[in-house]
């Protein structure tokens, strides 16, 4: 019977990877089409930029509404290119969803185990996630660092008789990546016509969740709408920067021994339970197969959520 089932839910799942790849590839043609509009929107207006529309429920094909209504893929869009990652949202949902589908399906074949298949299943799904999320924090940490330098950088060749324009050309080309490559790409948008407000707020769409960015830009905002002195403004903000850099430096070195501990304490149970495992399997399997060692296996689960949320309150420090 249960291999029955097992075959049955097998074909099930193969339909539905079929599904998703035409899904997918026509999504991918319907937003081909959609780029190509909204470059030559952005060509032939000139007028502040707004924010790109994400693709409507409406502009997508019969039959994707309720499979992706649970992905948002302008998120995962705008994930993937905060993390550097040139891979479209669709097929890194794609990649998630059958990299779910392999661990549900292998562990439901060596462990005969229907929950521990869908832990499995869920884990798949999110391990991209969490490497996207890691990638994301890991170049905007790499980018606030280089603003410091860079706004120095602006006002050495503001003070020396450059353009804006030229300023940001310059560090541009002198600052590495990731910040290097963003600013490269506010002076391309203000050659192909768009304005230079409308440049900085797509370029502070991009890294929304930073507020030294939303600092940066309204401060060239602001100077280009009521004028002032430029150098000034970029020279504080720099120092500014710099002062809330090495505050959360303290901050987390003030913090290493909270969160060491939260990390440790977090872990000793898995590392518990696969050391049962491997020595008395029968114990383990006890929580998967009698009805109270589920319940019981749940609320470690909720408590272990609990826990890591209370040790991070614990250690987070309010400015």
């Amino acid at each position: 019977m249960k291999s029955i089932l097992t075959a049955i839910i097998f074909l099930l799942v193969l339909g539905a990877v079929g599904a998703v790849f035409r899904i997918v590839n026509a999504i991918r043609r319907r937003q081909k089409r959609q780029r190509l509009r909204r470059v030559t929107d952005m060509q032939s207006d000139l007028s502040p930029a707004r924010e790109l529309p994400s693709p409507n429920e409406s502009d997508r094909p019969a039959g994707s509404r309720f499979l992706w209504g649970l992905v948002d893929l302008a998120r995962l869009e705008t994930l993937l290119s905060a993390a550097d990652v040139s891979i479209p949202a669709e097929r890194m949902a794609t990649l998630a969803l059958i990299a779910g589908l392999l661990g549900f399906f292998a562990v439901l074949a060596v462990a005969r185990n229907f929950f521990g298949a869908l832990l499995a299943m869920v884990l798949g799904i999110a391990l991209p996630l969490i490497v996207l999320l890691y990638r994301r924090r890991q170049r905007d940490e790499a980018l606030v660092r280089q603003l410091p330098e860079a706004l120095d950088m602006i006002v050495r060749a503001l003070r020396v008789g450059q353009s804006v324009d030229n300023a940001l050309k310059e560090v541009g080309r002198a600052v590495p990546a990731p910040l290097g490559a963003e600013i490269q790409t506010i002076y391309e948008e203000m050659s192909l016509g768009i304005p230079f407000t409308a440049a900085l707020q797509n370029f502070e769409a991009r890294f929304a969740r930073l507020a030294d960015v939303k600092l940066m830009t309204t401060a060239f905002i602001i100077q280009r709408e009521t004028g002032g002195n430029l150098t000034r403004v970029l020279a504080n903000l720099s120092d500014l920067i710099r002062e809330r850099d090495t505050l959360k430096r303290q901050v987390r070195a003030m913090t290493a021994e909270g969160r060491s501990s939260a990390f440790i304490l977090g872990i000793l149970p898995f590392a518990v339970g696969i050391v049962f495992w491997m020595v008395q399997p029968a114990y383990i399997q006890m929580l998967f197969s009698h009805p109270a060692g589920r319940k019981l296996l749940l609320a470690a689960g909720m408590l272990e959520v609990a826990g890591f949320a209370v040790m991070k309150l614990m250690t987070r420090l309010d400015a």
